[in-house]
């Protein structure tokens, strides 16, 4: 009997040293499995931080064939797409809710918010602060906030701070890079130089460095008061203008407020080439636009005009095809003037300060005064849509109304299948119907055009979407360049 007993004591306790062996593989398996997902969690990171999102994806999509409703992974893919301006960035912020992750999810609700232009964002960062007071990422959007109101200055000495507590290191460098564009060309490069270093290569704005270098170093010569009226040109859905050079030969220049780093561009190599002036740099591939095959060589030239008068006055060409006009103008080209312009009377002005200020008292209960942000030579205004007010891009060289996918569920737009003509065919696109408000101004949107995707190189440049010609075509409108502010005269 003792024997049986003895047996079965050995038995189990065999049974109990198998049980332990196969517990403790399985613990060293799951923590095994645990580690090799932070660690490749932790690589995405990396990437994400010096702008290599090719390499992140490739490390978050392993991690995903394991484990695809991990928070981490989540939240790393909802700011990559929101980075980038994807409407599936909403699919993720949803994943990421039903996680129970509230403070991931609040997060990413706020970066949208800032991305989208809401002016709810400023109470959403102070409601977030105080609950979480350390996160960088929130510390991130305020300091965004703060660069969009012209804090430049507090924006430079926080700088390192803020790179150093945001999963974007380069992004803080990259905002003040992009805003230098409207203040201090050698600082645009300075800041060039910092995201060069943080990503360790060249990135898109790094084309520019020689001509920032030459802008730089050039006075445009005009005189220090004055007004100058353009000969107007109609540009398609757009308008513009013709500048005359001292030769007395034309360019056909549409105004387009979405020409970013305040540039002219002529879409016509052998037509610039012939323009009045000196050629002072080639950019190897230095050029695209949606109507191109593949980039241009970017050639550019100080110009000497007789209208206006300017002298220096640096434009680029290539070798392009632009049916509207021969080029097209940021409104900032014209330095130290005013630009208004009125579609219906077919006018086109220069104006000065004083004379400026003389049409605006004259006109006071016909106008409507809407300050702007400017972010590069793109210019953006608040706007009201279903009672949410919001940032618009003015993009003169656009068409009527569009809004970017990622903005119209918090605006509370439905939208509807439709189609657009381009180059005589027929496209599918989705459309809105709305009522824009801008100021006492308010507009019936039908048909507003619903864009995919708007890639966003620093958080609110996409906004919530676009303001186009066929919108402005109804006022007398002024980019009021001394008050940063645009001008809507109210036909009567």
């Amino acid at each position: 009997m003792k024997a049986i007993n003895c047996t079965k004591s050995k038995t189990k306790i065999t049974h109990h040293i198998i049980f332990l062996k196969i517990l403790i593989a399985s613990l060293s398996i799951n923590t095994y499995g645990q580690v090799a997902k932070d660690s490749l969690l932790n690589l995405a990171t990396t990437e994400i931080g010096i702008l290599n999102f090719k390499k992140a994806d490739l490390y978050l999509t392993e991690v995903e064939e394991k484990d695809s409703l991990n928070p981490r992974l989540l939240y790393l893919r909802a700011e990559m797409k929101l980075f980038q301006g994807e409407g599936i960035f909403l699919n993720y912020l949803e994943k990421i809710k039903k996680t129970g992750k509230h403070n991931i999810y609040n997060l990413m609700k706020l970066k949208h918010a800032v991305f989208i232009g809401l002016s709810e964002a400023d109470s959403l960062i102070q409601n977030y602060l105080a609950n979480y007071p350390e996160n960088g990422e929130v510390n991130l959007m305020k300091w965004l906030l703060e660069l969009d109101k012209g804090n430049f200055e507090h924006c430079k000495k926080t700088a390192k701070k803020i790179s150093s507590e945001t999963i974007f290191k380069f992004l803080p460098y990259l905002a003040l890079h992009n805003s230098s564009w409207d203040r201090n060309y050698q600082n645009a490069i300075f800041y060039m130089d910092y995201v060069e270093q943080i990503i360790g290569k060249e990135f898109y704005g790094s084309k520019y460095r020689e001509i920032l270098g030459i802008l730089s170093k050039t006075k445009t010569a005009i005189p220090e008061n004055g007004n100058y009226e353009l000969p107007f040109a109609s540009c398609g859905p757009g308008v513009g203008f013709y500048m005359i050079d001292e030769k007395g030969d034309s360019l056909k220049i549409e105004i387009d407020t979405g020409t970013g780093y305040n540039m002219m561009t002529v879409h016509d190599k052998s037509l610039g080439k012939s323009i009045s002036g000196s050629d002072i740099l080639v950019t190897k591939n230095g050029i695209s636009y949606n109507y191109m095959d593949k980039p241009a060589d970017l050639h550019y030239k100080k110009a000497i005009l007789a209208n206006p008068p300017y002298k220096n006055l640096i434009f680029g060409y290539f070798d392009g095809r632009f049916s509207k006009a021969d080029g097209c103008s940021s409104p900032f080209i014209f330095k130290n003037r005013a630009i208004h312009i009125d579609p219906q009377k077919e006018e086109v002005w220069l104006l000065d300060y004083n004379t400026l200020q003389n049409y605006i008292s004259e006109n006071q209960d016909e106008i409507v005064k809407v300050p702007y942000i400017v972010r590069n030579g793109w210019i953006f205004i608040p706007c009201k849509v279903n009672g949410k007010e919001v940032l618009m891009q003015l993009e003169t060289g656009s068409r009527d109304i569009c809004f970017n996918s990622l903005s119209l569920k918090a605006l509370n737009l439905e939208s509807y299948s439709g189609a657009i003509e381009w180059n005589g065919k027929d496209y599918p696109i989705d459309k809105v119907d709305c009522v824009l408000e801008i100021g006492r101004i308010k507009y019936q949107v039908e048909g507003g055009l619903v864009i995919k995707r708007i890639p966003n190189w620093y958080y609110g440049l996409a906004s919530a979407g676009d303001i186009g010609p066929v919108f402005m075509n109804n006022f007398a409108y002024t980019i009021d360049v001394f008050n940063q502010q645009i001008i809507f005269k109210i036909n009567r």
